[in-house]
């Protein structure tokens, strides 16, 4: 163990203050990495921990014996590599001081679901899960270091794209590529996205890379839509001026020619949205929902619809080893096209962070990060 102790903001239990907490950096195994993090994101499923939404899972917000270190989205340096570690996953050799970008989740390789190369893998969280009073502490976000086991998908990330962009890859744009690759998508089809979060925002540039001819997203907020403008997207339609189910549908239909869409996207984390997504489709289309995660949500749908129009629904969550290194070429190619690193709209210090929490669920706030140098104003 080093001499060496970083912070990490540290939670107890629901409604209870985060608390600033200091450990030791432990030397990594020999397959194993000590990252320091410059920089971590603020997900919609942190949003959802944080509100106690997931069904069952008192347990992820710790508890006084089983403090835990939230957060899953992040990118910084190599602080020290075990004596095993030469390369990234993709062969680029690492050295200490490489920008990297990592998986937050580990397949255990032997479930049904990895031995069927399905994600997610039921048992990836596993190793994740144990108290930050244990070894080796730093293993969420939210934290000045990271502890990447033995056999964490690590990538180098390219000098040409900012922190900014880098920081939601991991967990938003991977997961939404991963999605895209589960869907045949037509040679210039239209698509709809329902919600204009981090997925809906990244998604809209991404489906446009892979030829679709019309993108329309769906949102409330007027700054998440000039946002997904800015990414690609065709034409918004804001869920205050077309207040009806039927409206939206109508405006949908009229926007794509009277067909409808090849591909309805759900992002929004909406039980009542996947019935109005599925009614914008044209026959044959798809649905895709990778939104509703916290469980207990259900949605009503009239399966006779699928059947009399051939519909495909999919559900997609997490993503493969391959993923991430797709999505940093996938923003390398297009870095002058679309602005990656706006997607992060406000910055906090580390020991403010249930001010951004707050301020993201009071929508004053599209999407935070956790700068680990920012100073104090």
């Amino acid at each position: 163990m080093s001499n060496i102790t970083g912070k990490a903001m540290v939670v107890t239990g629901q409604g209870i203050p985060w608390e600033m907490r200091e450990y030791p950096v432990p030397d990594p195994e020999p397959d194993a990495i000590v990252a320091k993090i410059t920089l971590s994101s603020i997900c919609g499923s942190d949003i959802h921990t944080y509100k106690g939404e997931y069904k069952g899972r008192t347990d992820i917000l710790g508890s006084k014996e089983k403090p835990r270190i939230l957060g899953h989205e992040m990118m910084g340096r190599i602080y020290k590599l075990g004596s095993n570690v030469k390369t990234d996953f993709t062969g680029q050799v690492l050295r200490e001081g490489d920008r990297v970008v990592w998986c937050y989740f580990k397949p255990c390789g032997q479930c049904q679901s990895c031995i069927n190369d399905v994600s997610p893998c039921p048992n990836r969280l596993k190793e994740f899960s144990n108290s930050s009073e244990e070894f080796p502490h730093f293993t969420g976000a939210f934290a000045e270091y990271y502890y990447l086991r033995p056999g964490q998908w690590i990538y180098k990330v390219p000098d040409t794209l900012p922190d900014e962009a880098v920081v939601y890859v991991n967990c938003a744009a991977s997961t939404v590529a991963y999605g895209l690759q589960k869907v045949d998508l037509p040679l210039g089809a239209q698509v709809v996205i329902q919600g204009a979060g981090g997925l809906g925002v990244i998604a809209a540039p991404m489906v446009k890379d892979m030829g679709a001819s019309r993108v329309i997203v769906i949102d409330r907020l007027p700054q998440r839509l000039d946002l997904a403008t800015s990414f690609g997207a065709d034409y918004t339609i804001n869920i205050d001026e077309y207040p009806t189910v039927e409206s939206r549908i109508e405006r949908v239909k009229e926007l794509t020619g009277g067909k409808g869409t090849e591909l309805t996207i759900e992002v929004a984390s909406a039980p009542d949205a996947v019935s109005e997504g599925v009614q914008m489709l044209a026959p044959g289309g798809t649905y895709l929902t990778m939104g509703i995660v916290t469980g207990g949500q259900f949605s009503s749908l009239d399966m006779a619809t699928f059947i009399m129009k051939g519909l495909k629904l999919v559900g997609s969550a997490n993503y493969r080893a391959g993923t991430i290194p797709r999505v940093l070429d996938f923003m390398e190619r297009n870095r002058e096209k679309y602005p990656f690193e706006k997607m992060i709209s406000h910055k906090f210090r580390l020991q403010d962070i249930e001010e951004a929490f707050k301020q993201i669920m009071a929508g004053k706030v599209l999407r935070a990060a956790i700068a680990m140098d920012e100073k104090e104003e």
